[in-house]
């Protein structure tokens, strides 16, 4: 009967422990070190033999250890490599060493961290848009052959991001996308997928959703972030950071991920133009039904300021052109007014600016309706406005 070395027990003991302890990768390499310095090469041999089963002599196992250290530098970014040895020693191991066969796994919890790290975004924590492609096309496939419910695609993008940046600083823009994912992912379901798809745009996965639902639950997201406080923005033009957003939904947009992505990034130009909007069919009947004519409007920018006169160009039952003197900023609320004898009934209203663009002399500019559009559609269907409009 043979008895172990004590000296050999401690330092099984030590690197079962160091194994053991959770630090991170750069303090683990450091103890590791810190023990082959005291002990030799002997330590590099217990630590793959703990870590991987296998047996090495001495001086080869020093060899793995290190190309595995400088392995892993090479296939991981910088940010990553701090908790990557484990993973790169064993791809290491296998792939140039030759000594694996067959992958086994090592730590399995260090590989589930790196791998979710491979398909997140580092700065919001949301899938990345190459982890949103695959998980896309197997939804597609899925529903292709199941022939279940519909499911939408959302595109959103945060309105004047840049213009933030420069004037709030970098610091500022990130810590702003990072609070519109946390109120994206608060405002999703069990199984909805959020990915930060770019820059300042995101994109929603929602299954088993139609237009409609998807369209109620972009719009909340687009509410919510408009309300929230976002530091210095009030030196945005608008004096508020926004979203706007396009949906689209399977199969009706398309039955393909390229025309799926297309459909929605189309409808989130649409809504870029008028920037704080959701963009969806509903549009497209507002855009229909939107009539010429040019007649007069005065406006105030607050209550008790001076009302200053404006000629409209066009009118729907949820918004107004006009063409004005004054440069307003977007976001600004305005109160109207629409009297006799221009109008055939006098007509009271608040509106927000939602689009301004100049042409020469004169600042046109897109405004969204308030309140409940009764009276303006009973306004429209009139049969007098024709009087009250000019010549286009």
């Amino acid at each position: 009967m043979t008895s172990s070395h004590p000296q050999t027990d401690n330092l099984s003991k030590n690197l079962t422990s160091l194994i053991a302890s959770g630090v991170n990768d750069a303090d683990f390499l450091a103890s590791v070190e810190t023990l082959a310095a005291g002990s030799g090469n002997v330590v590099y041999k217990g630590m793959l033999q703990q870590l991987t089963g296998k047996h090495f002599d001495d001086e080869l196992a020093k060899q793995y250890w290190h190309g595995a250290i400088r392995h892993c530098h090479t296939i991981f970014k910088p940010e990553y490599a701090s908790r990557g040895f484990r993973p790169a020693l064993l791809d290491y191991l296998r792939h140039f060493a030759g000594e694996f066969a067959d992958a086994r796994i090592i730590e399995g919890e260090y590989l589930h961290n790196i791998t979710r790290s491979s398909i997140t975004d580092g700065l919001t924590g949301l899938y990345n848009q190459t982890h949103f492609k695959k998980v896309l096309e197997k939804t597609i496939y899925s529903q292709r052959r199941n022939g279940d419910a519909s499911f939408a695609l959302v595109l959103l993008d945060i309105d004047r991001f840049k213009q933030y940046n420069d004037r709030c600083g970098h610091l500022q823009g990130d810590e702003a996308l990072r609070r519109c994912a946390e109120i994206i992912t608060s405002s999703l379901r069990e199984g909805d997928i959020a990915v930060r798809y770019g820059g300042e745009e995101f994109a929603l996965l929602l299954p088993n959703l139609d237009r409609h639902s998807a369209y109620k639950v972009a719009e909340r997201i687009r509410a919510e972030i408009e309300a929230h406080h976002f530091p210095k923005e009030e030196l945005l033009d608008s004096g508020t950071l926004t979203v706007s957003g396009g949906i689209s939904v399977f199969p009706e947009s398309g039955e393909t991920m390229e025309a799926l992505i297309q459909a929605a990034d189309k409808e989130l130009y649409k809504a870029k133009e008028r920037r704080n909007c959701i963009y969806s069919f509903a549009e497209d009947r507002r855009r229909s039904s939107r009539r010429p004519i040019r007649s007069l409007v005065e406006y105030a920018s607050f209550d008790g300021a001076l009302y200053r006169p404006a000629l409209s160009t066009d009118i729907s039952e949820t918004g107004m052109g006009l063409g004005c003197e004054s440069l307003l900023a977007e976001g600004t609320r305005l109160s109207l007014r629409l009297t006799r004898p221009y109008w055939p009934e006098n007509v009271y209203l608040s509106a927000k600016v939602r689009q301004v663009r100049r042409k020469d002399e004169v600042v046109f500019v897109g405004l969204e309706f308030e309140q409940s559009i009764d009276t303006l559609q009973a306004l429209l269907t009139n049969q007098k406005i024709s009087l009250a409009a000019g010549s286009r």
